[in-house]
């Protein structure tokens, strides 16, 4: 069976935006004034823009559930395979009679049957088996996501960020020219500590995890250094 692995790179970026407006109607004299919809959209106050930067492919590799859910997986791959290399054994079994007897001779031809059946099973299998885990590591990964969307909203929420960006926190070191030019080529180019959301938000996910109740979003603490990205 081809094998299937698990990827940690990961998934497409985030863009929450959270816009707090309101209208107000003022009265005069105990009577009602009417708000025409030009004064009500000129009344509105619009909170400023603060953007937040998150690493998924960290978050990807150090929330402890995702160790645990591709063991899981793992485990279901493993078994699969061993099923598939049982129905390989029988397949080639029969291939091994069938040298024992003459082609186009009654037992050759019954041989011959057994294998095609054989074979087609085994494709079908190896076809099924494929799927589920295609599909059972898409559903890995869409948990981790939206656990991790949850508590990005939560952050969010009481930091007041209006845009969460994904991005790669990775520095470069060495003279890797390819590592270099994926790193000249990033979108965010700079980016102060205290807006990093990673770290914070990884903790959240490891505590809510471990079972413990989780405290409430504290500040971003960044991943240190200068900010630049």
């Amino acid at each position: 069976m081809r094998k299937i692995l698990l990827s940690s790179a990961v998934l497409a970026g985030l863009a929450s935006v959270f816009v707090n407006a309101y209208g107000q109607n003022a009265g005069t004299g105990g009577t009602k004034k009417t708000v025409t919809p030009a004064a009500a959209a000129a009344s509105q106050a619009e909170a400023p823009h603060k953007i937040a930067l998150i690493d998924m492919g960290r978050v990807f590799k150090e929330y402890k559930k995702i160790e645990v859910l591709k063991e899981d997986w793992k485990a279901e791959f493993s078994v699969s395979e061993e099923n598939a290399k049982k129905m390989t054994a029988q397949v080639q079994q029969v291939i091994e009679q069938m040298k024992e007897f003459k082609p186009g001779s009654p037992e050759y031809i019954n041989l011959e049957k057994k294998q095609t059946d054989l074979g087609a099973k085994l494709g079908a299998f190896k076809q099924t088996a494929q799927r589920e885990l295609l599909r059972k590591e898409a559903d890995l990964l869409k948990t981790v996501y939206l656990e991790t969307m949850d508590v990005v909203e939560k952050f969010a929420d009481r930091f007041g960020y209006t845009l969460v960006m994904r991005f790669n926190s990775d520095t470069f070191e060495g003279e890797d020219m390819s590592k270099m030019q994926l790193v000249m080529n990033r979108v965010i180019v700079y980016h102060r500590a205290e807006d990093d959301l990673t770290d914070g938000v990884i903790k959240y996910l490891n505590r809510q995890f471990d079972g413990g109740q989780p405290k409430a979003a504290s500040a971003p603490a960044g991943t240190g250094g200068k900010g630049k990205n």
